[in-house]
């Protein structure tokens, strides 16, 4: 059966469902007031977008989108970069992760001063000064919510065409639990036409991953945990040029990226953020290659393993034919910081988010 037949069933089949739970989702819409929670989108919203366009053009995928829900409680972060996330309310407290711009989280407690808080993995202490609240924040979030594809096997090829009988269109592989901001959500296979695609960003490149392998959502941007980053700048001591570097890395948290920029103020590209990093630690980066490709083949520095890695190393992914397309620099245990592309710019990730290819020492 083609595409479109399939599509027409699957239309008649959810005429029928949602006849029979009209019932029931009137009952959760009450709750859903009651609890002063939102949803956006899901299957009804689409449903009526395909049918009041004449020419049919939402996807397969679309109708399977799950809808992001508000809660009552939420806020978001209205800083420049980043929002420290501290153990205890106060200044002087532990910093435990951080809230990046715009970041959801959902308001515990709060004495009007300090905000206890919970974001994605990370629950502690915000400054109350710095969080959109209320029904601002309710308003906030209903334009805020992005469209995700989020990896569910445990490494999956990201392809520069939607066609799976081509290996050399293999551009990069994800990993399990990575977070791909959505181009289009539906593209109707080149060598397949029953295979659904999703157009995606991964890092700075522009690709396709396929539907059978990712979770479709929306979402928002939540925090991410430092703790593993903190206790690996400690093993490095506190004065050393390594962790001088990692110091200087997270005070770029949020760079917006620029291709081939270099700078830490205006924006950069992946190796144009690692080279401006060691540079403004006192590095000397004029022997250094400028581009993530020629920097993994550079007769600088030495290729070392991944569990020699020491924070300020630099690591390499690419695809599975062994061409690299990006860098990032090693934080210590098991984390990275990297300027990961347009969606998010520097931000912090698992060091296996992707497949590595190698990781080289410019340091020794």
């Amino acid at each position: 059966m083609s595409i479109k037949g399939s599509l027409k069933v699957l239309f008649a089949i959810c005429i029928v469902c949602l006849a029979v739970f009209t019932k029931n989702d009137t009952e959760a819409n009450a709750a859903a007031v009651i609890t002063g929670e939102r949803a956006i989108g899901g299957l009804s919203y689409y449903l009526e977008k395909f049918y009041n366009n004449s020419e049919g053009s939402v996807g397969l995928a679309e109708l399977f989108t799950e809808a992001a829900v508000i809660p009552e409680n939420i806020a978001f972060a209205n800083v420049q970069d980043y929002l420290n996330i501290r153990k205890a309310a106060g200044t002087n407290s532990a910093i435990i992760g951080y809230l990046p711009k715009d970041g959801m989280c959902e308001i515990i407690s709060s004495d009007g001063e300090w905000a206890h808080i919970k974001s994605g993995k990370v629950e502690g202490y915000v400054s109350v000064s710095y969080l959109i609240t209320g029904e601002e924040a309710l308003e906030k979030a209903e334009y805020l919510s992005t469209l995700k594809a989020t990896v569910t096997a445990g490494t999956v090829n990201f392809r520069s065409e939607p066609d799976s009988s081509d290996p050399e269109n293999i551009i990069a592989t994800v990993s399990y639990g990575e977070r791909l901001p959505i181009i289009e959500e539906c593209v109707i296979s080149k060598d397949d036409e029953n295979i659904m695609w999703v157009k995606a960003y991964c890092d700075d490149l522009e690709g396709y991953i396929s539907k059978e392998f990712v979770e479709v959502a929306y979402d928002f941007d939540k925090a991410v945990p430092l703790s593993a980053v903190l206790n690996g700048e400690s093993k490095v001591g506190a004065n050393s040029l390594r962790n001088s570097i990692i110091i200087e890395a997270k005070k770029h948290l949020g760079l917006r990226y620029v291709w081939g920029g270099e700078s830490l103020s205006s924006g950069a590209d992946c190796s144009g953020f690692c080279r401006a990093v060691y540079k403004a630690c006192g590095i000397n980066i004029s022997n250094l290659p400028r581009t993530s490709y020629d920097l993994a083949a550079s007769s600088k520095g030495r290729t070392i393993s991944l569990s020699q890695a020491q924070p300020g190393d630099l690591v390499f992914y690419g695809s599975k034919s062994g061409k690299v397309n990006h860098v990032a620099i090693y934080m210590g245990n098991g984390m990275i910081i990297h300027e990961s592309g347009h969606a998010y710019g520097c931000k912090i990730s698992p060091v296996d988010y992707r497949t590595i290819l190698k990781v080289r020492s410019f340091l020794d």
